[in-house]
């Protein structure tokens, strides 16, 4: 264990009481002690601060339950600011629960326009080939474009929102946006190993009567 590592267990050895400096100089005399507080200090692991007449170090997850418990003014805007959080929590609870119901309200007007134009589309699908007639693109073909277009949008932890893809996808291959949730389900189907859906989103693919509107590679 390197001196660092020592100096810093000690500390936090002292609970919220802390330890004061002069104290913890006498085991560590070595030259370089100021410059080990020093860099505890800057990784964020310790707080030094005066307690009465004196310089105290405390380990940073101890330096909380000592000022909750030696300032009053603290703790009274800590329990304030703990309070509002909560109450930002609920407030917003709520309001995801009421956007959640105008999304599902949303999706049956959704469907019920699908139906509609499924009914007026002679779009058939060949089993064999699994293309479309209109326009001759393949699921393997859509699937490269697919794949390609996650890749280029996806954030750092691989979501994309399916209308960023649709718009670019429906352009290059010339699909209709009901032809291109078609492909998406299609592959959904064919590669549940390689993709996952998360529901959200104004438009998507329409599970058990969520729209699902983010799409991963997984």
């Amino acid at each position: 264990m390197s001196d660092l590592d020592m100096i810093y267990d000690d500390i936090n050895s002292f609970g919220s009481a802390g330890v004061k400096k002069s104290e913890l100089k006498k085991k560590y005399p070595e030259e370089n002690f100021e410059d080990k507080l020093n860099e505890l200090t800057s990784q964020d692991k310790i707080c030094i601060s005066k307690k009465g007449t004196y310089i105290y170090c405390w380990g940073k997850e101890f330096y909380l339950d000592y000022l909750l418990v030696s300032d009053i003014k603290f703790k009274y805007l800590y329990d304030s600011i703990i309070g509002i959080q909560r109450k930002l929590n609920n407030y917003s609870d709520s309001i995801f629960k009421y956007v959640e119901k105008i999304d599902c309200e949303l999706t049956e007007v959704k469907n019920s326009f699908n139906r509609i134009e499924d009914k007026i589309s002679n779009t058939k699908i060949d089993s064999n080939s699994v293309e479309y007639d209109n326009n001759q693109i393949s699921v393997d073909t859509f699937k490269e474009h697919f794949d390609k277009a996650i890749v280029t949008r996806s954030t750092s932890i691989g979501w994309v929102e399916l209308s960023s893809v649709k718009d670019e996808l429906c352009e290059t291959l010339d699909l209709s946006n009901n032809e291109f949730y078609n492909f998406v389900s299609e592959l959904i189907e064919l590669y549940p190993e390689k993709y996952e859906l998360s529901s959200g989103g104004y438009e998507g693919v329409v599970l058990r009567g969520i729209i699902h509107g983010f799409v991963r590679c997984i």
